[in-house]
């Protein structure tokens, strides 16, 4: 027994240093075991050192500082972020002018319209993923584009958005705390600046992981956002960090 626990906690780990991020979900499908030994064994590799427990799961101890490319991302879209999709898209009505911002959950999102709307974007996997949908009228941001986070920057296309009062924006955070939503790039901020200051609403997706992880540029505070869709409940503490009329969502896979 003891020898299958060693082997199963390397399977764990190896996996950990794959994705850097583990559901207790994850760990069941991948080691075979149930949900009450996933949850042990989360709480050994923590107490280990192998990693960080966080509610739902485990996280490398290298987990929030540094940002993983675009690419990386996708490899650790998991069930929770489709479903942060599906709210979101209960938000988008025909007819409406949207932005939506370069996140893995929000290219979801972007795939799953299918009513006539007009979306803007910087991102270039939401233009691929928007340009074989007759339905949507596309506005893509030309620019540079940002090989590492994949999107296009142009103060002709800040200047652009400055200019459309949205029906909403739905933004995606890289880190989450009191002062406000940040992110890795500061011209990538700036669009989230503007966007949230024309938008009629501001929706926000952030797993709550992102809470409490750092970032270098703001993009606004957090009393401009409306609605914030997460995967779990977010602690008691950082709900004191939301005007009293944001919605807070939970969106379950």
């Amino acid at each position: 027994m003891a020898m299958y626990r060693e082997k199963r906690f390397e399977q764990i780990k190896k996996l950990l240093d794959e994705k850097q991020e583990l559901s207790i979900e994850d760990i069941m499908q991948a080691v075979g075991v149930s949900r009450d030994t996933a949850r042990r064994d989360i709480v050994a590799l923590d107490a280990a050192g192998a990693g960080r427990r966080t509610r739902g799961g485990i996280v490398s101890l290298t987990f929030g500082h540094t940002i993983p490319s675009y690419s990386e991302r996708q490899k650790l879209f998991s069930a929770e972020k489709a479903a942060m999709a599906r709210e979101a898209l209960k938000l988008i009505q025909p007819g409406g002018v949207y932005f939506i911002d370069d996140s893995t959950t929000l290219l979801k999102l972007s795939q799953s319209i299918t009513v006539p709307v007009t979306i803007y974007t910087h991102s270039l996997d939401n233009a691929i993923a928007l340009a074989v949908r007759p339905e949507v009228t596309l506005r893509l941001l030309g620019g540079n584009l940002n090989h590492h986070a994949r999107f296009f920057y142009s103060v002709a296309g800040l200047q652009a958005l400055s200019q459309v009062h949205f029906d909403a924006a739905f933004i995606g955070a890289t880190a989450v705390n009191a002062d406000g939503l940040f992110f890795a790039y500061e011209n990538d901020a700036q669009i989230k600046g503007t966007v949230a200051k024309t938008a009629k609403k501001v929706v926000v997706v952030a797993e709550a992981q992102k809470f409490g992880t750092d970032a270098t540029y703001r993009g606004f505070e957090l009393n401009a956002i409306d609605t914030l869709i997460s995967d779990t409940a977010i602690l008691p503490e950082q709900k004191n960090w939301f005007d009293e009329n944001t919605d807070l969502i939970v969106a379950i896979p």
